[in-house]
């Protein structure tokens, strides 16, 4: 367990996005929808504008004259200028494809979290712009993701700032005191692996022995064998509402 707080028995179950919950990184694939031009609404000389502007940021970045974050705020506004007045037609396309990368494993946690069994909460770096409703079409009410439009000092969602913002979503909802129990595939999410009492990890084997050799009170499980099996204890086939984090707490 986390030291310096009590506990309640229902645990509050926080998955990051990009190759957790999705098999691959979402970034890629809506950078590729913009260089694409699929922005069937917009003229053809709009669209190749679109195109031709989304390839020199995604260049730039290549050539190390952008950040990630510098590259990602400007990929947003193209996104948005490209969007406006197609009444989220782009935006249910993009949401289509990126479901066809849910990773089965996750499947039948991702149902108790659509059906209100579970506390969840989506916490990812990627932009808002899609990470809202690709998590409001997964099922989840809660949803922390890089902000669509930010001042020059606010963060993207990631690393000590993705920790941070869940934190305070948690004082505000007043479940602080509960267990947390991480989705992750990445050593960038370190600050939030500290933070909870376990973690399924989804990343690679290697990486994960690196982290727990560094910090060996950290509690990682791998990931790929159903979860939900393991935290949820279903005595006689019984799904029920009981959730174990004791259960949970077997290292990789």
């Amino acid at each position: 367990m986390v030291n310096g707080r009590t506990t309640q028995p229902r645990p509050v179950i926080i998955f990051d996005l990009d190759g957790t919950i999705l098999s691959i990184n979402s970034f890629r694939i809506w950078s590729l929808f913009l260089v694409g031009g699929r922005f069937h609404h917009l003229s053809a000389a709009k669209r190749v504008k679109i195109m031709a502007a989304s390839g020199l940021v995604l260049a730039a970045r290549k050539l190390g004259l952008l950040g990630h974050d510098q590259l990602k705020r400007r990929l947003q506004a193209l996104w948005q200028s490209a969007v406006a007045g197609d009444n989220g037609a782009c935006e249910r396309e993009l949401i289509a494809k990126l479901k066809t990368y849910i990773r089965p494993e996750v499947n039948d946690i991702l149902v108790m979290v659509a059906g209100d069994q579970v506390d969840a909460v989506l916490a990812t770096a990627a932009a808002g712009d899609y990470a809202y409703p690709l998590g409001h079409a997964m099922g989840f009410k809660h949803i922390l993701a890089t902000l669509p439009r930010r001042h020059a000092s606010q963060p993207e969602n990631f690393g000590e700032a993705k920790r941070a913002s869940l934190m305070e979503f948690l004082e505000r909802k007043g479940w602080q005191d509960r267990p947390r129990i991480l989705f992750t595939d990445h050593r960038d999410d370190l600050p939030l692996i500290r933070a909870c009492d376990s973690t399924f990890w989804f990343g690679t084997a290697t990486e994960s022995y690196l982290i727990a050799r560094a910090e060996p009170g950290l509690r990682i499980q791998c990931g790929f064998q159903r979860p939900a099996n393991v935290i949820f204890r279903t005595p006689e086939g019984d799904r029920g509402d009981k959730i174990s984090v004791d259960h949970a707490h077997q290292h990789i």
